[in-house]
């Protein structure tokens, strides 16, 4: 008598009902943690949550709407706790900055293509309401909280999308990266290079932490410059 043979397993259906959209971004931002942003497809998606992809296009018609999504998921995940708001607008600004730029780095797959996306939801419209909300106790009359909200904002999101671009990379083509600054760059001939020359041994890392909170308070301190006596604090 002959044994009979195995047969594959079938995958368990999700239950029905159990997908709707925050599901789907988690999955997706596990998925593109684990193996990269081009990995991330609805097949991938289908396979993660153990439904037939054309479920997945219930929720979302096709990957931008998911991208939009998965920008979004980024201002929630900057805002776990929730955002400070105290007397001290200018630490109140450091502190949102520091979220986003950590929500970025921590998801550096997703964190290096969501910088220029506007997701309008509801996380990043509390993020706009948060930042206008402290140029405005700085004292700033509306027209000039709405520019510097403007170039702050982008400025952060563009500088934690950078870095999250750079931690993303492979590691060789990162650490190539890296190391030029230490090498090539030290390699230049001075009379062709003169200010390289003198400036290459101060010039930070790529990828230290104190460049962000650098660019930080310059940014702030800008912010301080458009602050008139009669416009109100200057904390």
């Amino acid at each position: 008598m002959y044994a009979m043979a195995a047969t594959p397993q079938t995958r368990q259906r999700r239950p029905r009902g159990s997908l709707n959209q925050q599901v789907i971004t988690e999955a997706a931002l596990r998925i593109s943690d684990r193996e990269g942003i081009a990995a991330l497809t609805f097949d991938a998606l289908g396979r993660e949550l153990g439904a037939h992809p054309t479920a997945i296009y219930r929720h979302f018609r096709h990957k931008d709407e998911l991208i939009l999504a998965l920008t979004d998921e980024l201002h929630a995940r900057a805002q776990v706790g929730g955002l400070p708001v105290t007397d001290d607008w200018a630490e109140d600004l450091r502190a949102v900055a520091r979220r986003i730029h950590g929500a970025f780095m921590a998801h550096p797959q997703v964190g290096q293509l969501v910088a220029a996306r506007t997701a309008r939801r509801p996380h990043e419209f509390e993020t706009v309401e948060h930042i206008l909300g402290c140029m405005r106790r700085a004292g700033l009359p509306d027209p000039e909280a709405a520019r510097c909200y403007r170039v702050f904002t982008d400025l952060v999101l563009a500088y934690s999308s950078m870095e999250a671009a750079l931690s993303a990379l492979d590691e060789p083509t990162r650490e190539a990266d890296l190391r030029a600054w230490e090498v090539d760059y030290r390699r230049l001939p001075p009379e062709r290079f003169p200010h390289l020359a003198t400036a290459a041994d101060h010039i930070p890392p790529l990828d230290s932490p104190a460049n962000f909170e650098f660019a930080l308070e310059l940014l702030i301190g800008a912010v301080r410059t458009r602050i008139r006596p009669a416009d109100g604090p200057t904390a």
